[in-house]
Order: structure tokens, then C-alpha cells, then sequence
């Protein structure tokens, strides 16, 4: 009898072991229940569940970090970020995949490949660096952003590509609502509150300029796509797009949009108007011909704001007014003026503009260093401004002061070079296709991140890699195998 037992045929062992496999997850499940806290089990359930999918679909690690980046890029421990971990477990479960399929593919992809100059120069300022651990990150966020882009661009389907895109919007939108909250309860610190009874949302950025330039670097392409969806729905004689996709894209972007104004950034609004604007004037000639009646429609309003300030909304009259002296060639006059309330943020970036100019002078050509300019601040700021605040408020002089004018060169051939790539990609894609309105989406996202950064850094808290994906997402659009019509 007892070998009848062990004799059981191959398949029935197979389902036994199932069988076993099951009950013991069931019962270590309840375990779970009986001896540990509520939320605690759903997270770790979760976590099993999230990891078994991830094992069976890797590429949903994609869309998981997209969704997640604003939250998991500001819980740290050191250096690194929960957003850094993610990424290299999304790395390793590719590689792991590609293994046990043997289907490892090692293409090339242009933009990514862009990045190599500017990752040379940033190798060369770290050796003059001071403080070697803040160059060597930010030699890593540059190596992570060429990563992304690449593997995005050459591993994922136009499927999955889409579900990434929700992904990224969704994210946008958490984001907006989250923010809308904090505007309306006052949920924030007490320096952030608002005509007296508002608070300025900064979402989970702790900060609203980090916040403002995150929404706007999502909401170009929610608008162009709602456009494409409206556009689509009345279509004659192609299949036409379901108007529920259309309200979908349009809700995602009034809600980014609501928390972008929100947000009360002057930077972010400027980017959002030429982003957004951008994306509108390219959906085609009715739009541009609408597109240009609003500007000047726009331009006459501001220029009516000039003569007569009661033109516009007493709150964004005076939030505008000061914008004027970004531009003015006079920093050091304006500098030197008393500080005041109305004016302590203008004056704020104008001294760090300056103290970027005086590192930039100690070393012309390479820098002081990648990430170094808190470090080198307390020797060249003025007076008055003791906090170095991080960065320069402006990426174009804080390259130029931490790598100097090889740096500068570099960094501006590797976006000018994406952005003739991306002006290239909208041409040869045909209008009208879902392809076409995602890579308008990302030429505005694009000049958001061009016209923001006069004001301000905004490769914080992961959003370099938030502008990654949507590159990556581009490059995978605009391979010939994967344009949709």
C-alpha cells in the first residue's frame, strides 16, 4: 500500500504541490491577520501582490514608478531615494526577463546617446569638485536619465506605452488634486498662506515651485491629447475616439491646471503659457489661428495691466508685478534696493544669479564642481544672503557655475539637439494619430522645462526622471514599428 502511495503519476504531483503551495499561503495569510496590525498586513499583501505581478509583467514597473515618482522621491535614506530602489529593481527585472526569455536587446537610441557629452564634461568638472559625494550624485542622476530614456525607449510596446502615459497623467493629476486640498484647508506652513484665508499647494514637493514646475511638465501633454480626443470623436471616416477618452484627458488636465495656478508660481505659469501654448498653436492651423487671437487678445489684456492695474485681478496683479525686474539688465542695482515683502523673492533670485556669475569667475571653464554650488556659496555670496538655497534659481547659470563654459555648451547642444529631434518626430508623424498629439504633448512639456528653468531648478525630487519617461515615451513613439494610424 505504501508504494501504491508514493508511485503518483508526474501531473498529479504538479497539482499536489499546488494544492500544498496555496494552503500554506493561506495560512501564513492568516497568521498574518491573527498576530499583526491591520494596515501593516495590507501593505505587506500588497507588496507580495505587486511582486508577483511585476515577476509575470515586468514592464509594469514602468508605469508603477511613473505613478508613484512625486511621492517615493522624497523618502530618503542618505543619498538615495525609494525612487532610486524602484529603479534599479525596474533594471534588474528587465535584465532577469531578458535572461530567461534569452531576448536582451542592447539598441541604440539616439537621445539617450545625447547625454554622453554632457556626462563627459560633469566627469571632468567632479575632479576640481570640493565636495566629491554632491558631484558624484549628480554625475548619477545624469547616468539614471540617460538609462530611462533608453531602456523606456527600446523596451515597451505601444501598448504598454500607453498605460505608461495614463500612468505619468495620473501621477499629474494625484498630484493636482492633492495640491487643490492644500489651497483650500490651509494645509501647509504658515509662510505659505495666501491672500489670508488660501495656502500655496506644493503637494507632496514640500515646496510650490518644485510643484508648479511638475504639474507643468505633465500638463502639455494632457491638453494635447484631450485636443487629439475631441478632435478624434467627430471624426468622419476614421475610427473615431470614444468622447469618455476625451472627458478623461480633459478632466486630468483641468485638474493639473487648477493645482498649477494653485500653486501661486510665477515660473510655473509663465512655462505653463508657452508649453501649453505651444501645444495648442501646433494642433493645426484652425487652432493657430485661434491660438495667435489669444495671445494678442492676452497681450492687450496685460498691456491694459500696465497702464491700468485695475484691469486685471487684484491678486495676480500684484503677483505679476515685479516680473519685469527678472529681465532687467541692472541685477546689481536691483540688488542693492532695501528689501521689502513685495520684493524679497526677486531679490532673493537675482543674488543667487549674481553669487552663480562669481563661482562661474573662480573657474571659467570647467566649474567648480557638479552639485558643488551650496558648497561653494558662503565664498561668494552677497552680504545679506546668508542661505544658499541649493541652487542657483536658475539651471542655465548653475550649469555654468558648477562646469563652467564646457558645461553650458553641452548642456545646451543636448536639448537643443532633443528639441530639433522632437520638432523633426511631429513633422513625420501624421496629424490626427494619437503618436502625433503625445509627441506635441512633449515639445511642450519640453519648452515648459526651457522657460521655467530661467527661474528656477527643477531636476529635484526625482522630476528629472519624470521628464525621462515622457523622452523615453517619445523615442518609443516615434520608432517606424510603432506608429499607429
Amino acid at each position: 500500500m505504501f508504494g501504491e502511495l508514493v508511485a503518483i503519476p508526474p501531473q498529479n504531483r504538479r497539482q499536489l504541490a499546488r494544492i500544498a503551495a496555496w494552503s500554506l499561503c493561506l495560512m501564513l495569510a492568516a497568521w498574518l491577520l491573527a498576530t499583526l496590525p491591520l494596515p501593516l498586513v495590507g501593505l505587506l499583501l500588497g507588496a507580495v501582490g505587486g511582486g508577483l505581478l511585476l515577476l509575470r509583467w515586468p514592464w509594469l514597473a514602468w508605469p508603477g514608478i511613473a505613478l508613484l515618482l512625486p511621492f517615493t522621491s522624497g523618502i530618503k535614506s542618505g543619498p538615495l531615494s525609494l525612487t532610486d530602489l524602484l529603479l534599479a529593481g525596474a533594471v534588474a527585472l528587465w535584465f532577469a526577463d531578458g535572461v530567461r526569455r534569452k531576448s536582451l536587446r542592447l539598441q541604440s537610441v539616439s537621445l539617450s546617446s545625447w547625454i554622453l557629452p554632457y556626462l563627459a564634461v560633469l566627469l571632468l568638472a567632479s575632479y576640481a569638485a570640493v565636495d566629491l559625494t554632491e558631484a558624484v550624485s549628480e554625475v548619477v542622476k545624469w547616468i539614471e536619465f540617460a538609462l530611462v530614456v533608453w531602456l523606456v525607449g527600446q523596451t515597451l510596446t505601444p501598448g504598454q506605452s500607453r498605460w505608461l502615459v495614463l500612468a505619468l497623467l495620473a501621477g499629474g493629476a494625484a498630484q493636482g488634486v492633492l495640491g487643490i486640498y492644500q489651497f483650500l484647508f490651509r494645509i501647509g506652513p504658515d509662510a505659505f498662506v495666501l491672500l489670508g484665508r488660501f495656502m500655496r499647494a506644493a503637494g507632496s514637493f514640500h515646496q510650490p515651485n518644485p510643484y508648479a514646475g511638475y504639474l507643468g511638465l505633465t500638463l502639455p501633454v494632457a491638453v494635447s491629447l484631450a485636443l487629439w480626443g475631441w478632435q478624434r470623436s467627430g471624426a468622419q471616416g476614421t475610427p473615431p475616439v470614444r468622447p469618455t477618452m476625451a472627458l478623461l484627458y480633459s478632466g486630468l488636465a483641468g485638474v493639473m491646471g487648477a493645482g498649477l495656478l494653485a500653486s501661486w508660481s510665477r515660473g510655473g505659469w509663465l512655462g505653463a503659457v508657452v508649453g501649453v501654448g505651444l501645444v495648442v498653436l501646433l494642433r493645426s492651423r484652425r487652432m493657430l489661428l485661434a491660438g495667435l487671437v489669444g495671445l494678442l487678445a492676452l497681450l492687450l489684456w496685460g498691456a491694459l495691466g500696465g497702464i491700468s492695474p485695475s484691469a486685471l485681478p487684484a491678486p495676480v496683479a500684484d503677483r505679476l508685478a515685479d516680473v519685469p525686474a527678472y529681465f532687467g539688465v541692472g541685477i546689481a542695482q536691483i540688488v542693492a534696493q532695501p528689501v521689502t515683502d513685495e520684493n524679497f523673492s526677486v531679490i532673493e533670485r537675482l543674488a543667487h544669479w549674481l553669487a552663480a556669475l562669481r563661482m562661474w569667475e573662480i573657474s571659467p571653464w570647467l566649474g567648480v564642481g557638479p552639485g558643488n554650488y551650496a558648497v561653494i556659496y558662503p565664498q561668494v555670496r552677497l552680504l545679506a544672503w546668508e542661505d544658499a538655497l541649493g541652487h542657483a534659481h536658475n539651471v542655465y547659470l548653475n550649469v555654468l557655475a558648477e562646469t563652467g563654459l564646457a558645461g553650458l555648451a553641452a548642456y545646451l547642444l543636448l536639448w537643443g539637439s532633443i528639441i530639433v529631434w522632437l520638432w523633426r518626430a511631429v513633422r513625420r508623424n501624421r496629424s490626427g494619430t494619437w503618436e502625433h498629439a503625445l509627441l506635441v504633448g512633449v515639445l511642450g512639456v519640453v519648452a515648459h522645462l526651457t522657460i521655467h528653468h530661467l527661474f528656477d531648478n527643477l531636476y529635484v525630487q526625482g522630476i528629472h526622471l519624470h521628464i525621462a519617461l515622457w523622452l523615453g515615451v517619445a523615442a518609443l513613439t516615434n520608432r517606424p514599428q510603432t506608429i499607429d494610424h
